[in-house]
Formats: C-alpha cells, structure tokens, sequence
C-alpha cells in the first residue's frame, strides 16, 4: 500500500508528478509490505520506494521478488485494488505460487451494470467468436495492442445485426456492438478473481488487510513520512526504510506489553475528554 511522498524543492531531480484522486504531489511513493498474522506482532518486511507517477501495478513485481530474495513470501499476499490486475494475477501464481488477494478494479463502462457487460457474452476461444446475449454472433476478432502496449483482441459485431437489435440502446451507444478482450489466461484469471470477491470466504480474508491502514497513518502522523528529508530516490528510499524500522519497533514492543492494536484512531481531544469522564 503506498504512502504519497510530498517534495518541495525545484532541486529534486527524481520527483515526479503523483495523483490519486482528488490529491496532487510531487515527489515520491512508500510501498510497505506488513504481517498480518492475529498471533504475532504486525511487522513491515519490506520497503519499496518509487516516483510518484508510477502505478502500483507496475511496482508489484518488484515487491514480491524483494520479499522472496528475504524469503518472506506469503502463501497469499492481500493487497489494494491499485496492485491488481491480470498480468499481476498469473505472475504471482506461475512464478512464486502466492495467491494474490485483493479488489479487482471496477469496471467503468456503462453498461457494467446492465445484462450487456462482458460476462454476459458467451466467448469461444477455439473459434474465435463471441456470441451476445440475443444470440448474435461476432464478424470480427483482430488481435490488438491497447494503449499501454498490452495484447488484446478486438471483438466487432455486425451492423446488421445490431440495427435491428431490441437490445441495442441497452448494449450500444453505436450502430454496432464493439468489445475489447485480453489474452484467454488472464480474461479467465481476471473473471475469477471478480467472482471470488463476492464470496465471504474473501471478506474473511481480507479483513486482516485493515492493519496496513493504520501503519500508514502511524508513519504518516507521528515520523513524517509524507515529508522528505532528502533529495534523490536512494536517500529517500532510506529515510523510508528508517520509518519503518521505528514502526516495527513501537508495534513490537506494544505487543510485548500485551497491547492490541486499536481499531480507530482516538484524536488526543477525545482521549483527554474520555480521561475527564
């Protein structure tokens, strides 16, 4: 999960332009990596330190090859919707048997919440067709690039066909039906990470994820970490490195003393209210 880096010096060479949303920095992002286990102390084992601009699909690869040069891979990694796709879904599995956990993306096409979105299509890899839920059967299936250089297959309809469609103002905006797929194995990889979020067996798991919210709150709140210190990657990379060092020390010695980690934040005017109650 990262933690927004901010900069303010026109002498940074490295900085980058970051946005999340509604938020705009320069400088960098903190990817931390955390334990979760209920029984033992939550404890960062590894730090990975980027510009802002890059997504954090991009950085997930090298998050999981630092973990198992350290041999700190887990059996299954939960991570953040940003860290999920197709390529990250099958690498994890193919290459070091870790099964990965998190959000898929929304889907932000209109129709993903009508009976017109992809999964309600009928896809037939070995004939290279794609048949719509009325029945109608593609015209075209081109292998493509998308704009990130990834290959996908461009699906096409007829004109025909979808003219005269009763369905064709619930499916399509254009005068025919157009669908872009990826790559069988990672379609397959992308729906069935889709379904298994509707499961409770999911929302079981990934609750343990909540903890890692905390310890960004915690560096971000109490040692700076949204603040540099330093110009360049490397020294910034350290100043993180440094943080997390003094985050595992803090949750170490808390569950040495027996104490669990709170649930919610308690802002110091509620604690001295509660503590003249």
């Amino acid at each position: 999960m990262p933690a927004a880096q901010l900069i303010n010096s026109p002498y940074e060479l490295d900085a980058r332009y970051g946005k999340k949303r509604s938020t705009l920095w320069v400088g960098y992002k903190a990817h931390f990596s955390e334990t979760c286990d209920e029984e033992a102390p939550q404890l960062i084992t590894h730090v990975e330190t980027t510009r802002a601009g890059i997504n954090d699909e991009q950085v997930l690869p090298a998050i999981q090859a630092g973990l198992a040069d350290k041999h700190l891979l887990p059996d299954q990694h939960l991570v953040d919707a940003g860290y999920v796709d197709a390529a990250n879904l099958l690498q994890s599995q193919h290459q070091y048997g870790v099964d990965l956990l998190g959000p898929v993306r929304h889907n932000y096409w209109w129709q993903a919440d009508t009976e017109y979105d992809v999964t309600h299509f009928c896809i037939d890899w070995q004939a290279r067709t794609v048949t719509c839920p009325h029945g109608q059967i593609s015209s075209s299936w081109t292998p493509a690039q998308d704009g990130k250089g990834h290959p996908v297959i461009k699906i096409k309809f007829s004109q025909t066909d979808c003219k005269v469609c009763p369905g064709r103002t619930s499916c399509t905006g254009q005068t025919r039906r157009t669908l872009t797929l990826q790559p069988p194995e990672r379609m397959q990889a992308l729906l069935a990470a889709r379904n298994r979020e509707s499961t409770d067996a999911f929302k079981e798991s990934y609750r343990h994820r909540a903890g890692i919210e905390g310890t960004h709150s915690q560096g971000t709140r109490t040692m700076g970490l949204r603040r540099s210190r330093y110009f360049g990657l490397p020294k910034t990379h350290l100043s993180h490195v440094a943080i997390a060092t003094a985050i595992n020390i803090v949750h170490l010695m808390s569950w040495l003393r027996g104490e669990a980690p709170a649930q919610t934040r308690t802002s110091p005017f509620k604690k001295v209210m509660q503590s003249a109650a």
